[in-house]
């Protein structure tokens, strides 16, 4: 599953009109090819369909049509800012305002795109896209460890484990050991992609191969397998869905 996190753009389209969201889709792939970056694009068709399926942090990026049905993209707008004030919002339109530029400035949209839409204005907005999200992969969690005071990458986190009352951080780069409490840990990490799958155990979602049975199974270089606990399966696995985007 994990691709790199600065390495991969995630992108919604919200369109009712299906050639749109197509024609959208044609231009992303092509940026990815020309640019070596990998993308994940997922097309909704209307605001209800797209709410029904937002999670924070699941995308980097939304297109959002303004003139949408039963409810227009900045109604859609304010809801996703509700649970979201990181996504980057770019509206699409055939028809730019002054009254759409005041809209659009209340829930902090980062652009618009008129419509028929440009390849070199949606490479310049993705560009700026991914500068972004290369910002943010360099979040940092600074822990007091057994040798002194470190800052991991969250990134370059793999999972977490309790181990002799204390929290063994396993990274691409070695392992940590930790002075904090787990549960600490957990509240500091619970909206960054990080998941309690057991009591003893807190992984990454981003290096998740698989869920096998009562297993995890993490991959970097080589494979994990860390145990969920049953009360927590259900839980992990609505988290993943929602993170890869797809029913499990």
């Amino acid at each position: 599953m994990r691709k790199g996190v600065a390495k991969l753009l995630k992108i919604a389209l919200c369109d009712d009109i299906t050639e749109y969201n197509k024609k959208m889709e044609s231009y992303i792939k092509r940026y990815s090819n020309e640019n070596h970056i990998d993308v994940k694009i997922s097309s909704y068709l209307s605001g209800a369909q797209l709410l029904l399926n937002y999670q924070k942090r699941k995308f980097d990026i939304i297109f959002l049509d303004i003139s949408i049905p039963n409810m227009d993209g900045f109604e859609i707008a304010k809801k996703i800012r509700e649970k979201d004030h990181d996504i980057i919002i770019i509206f699409c339109t055939s028809y730019y305002t002054i009254t759409n530029a005041s809209k659009g400035f209340e829930v902090e949209a980062e652009d618009f795109l008129a419509k028929p839409m440009l390849y070199k204005k949606i490479e310049k907005i993705l560009n700026k896209a991914y500068g972004k999200k290369l910002i943010k992969a360099e979040e940092k969690l600074i822990l007091k460890c057994q040798n002194g005071i470190y800052t991991l990458q969250l990134s370059d986190i793999i999972y977490l484990e309790t181990s002799n009352k204390t929290v063994l951080i396993h990274t691409i780069k070695g392992d940590f050991v930790c002075y904090q409490k787990i549960r600490d840990l957990e509240e500091r990490l619970s909206d960054k992609l990080f998941y309690r799958c057991h009591n003893c155990y807190l992984v990454n979602m981003d290096f998740i191969e698989t869920v096998k049975g009562d297993t995890v199974v993490l991959t970097k270089g080589g494979r994990t397998t860390v145990p969920i606990s049953k009360y927590r399966k259900d839980g992990l696995l609505k988290a993943l869905a929602m993170y890869v985007g797809e029913k499990l």
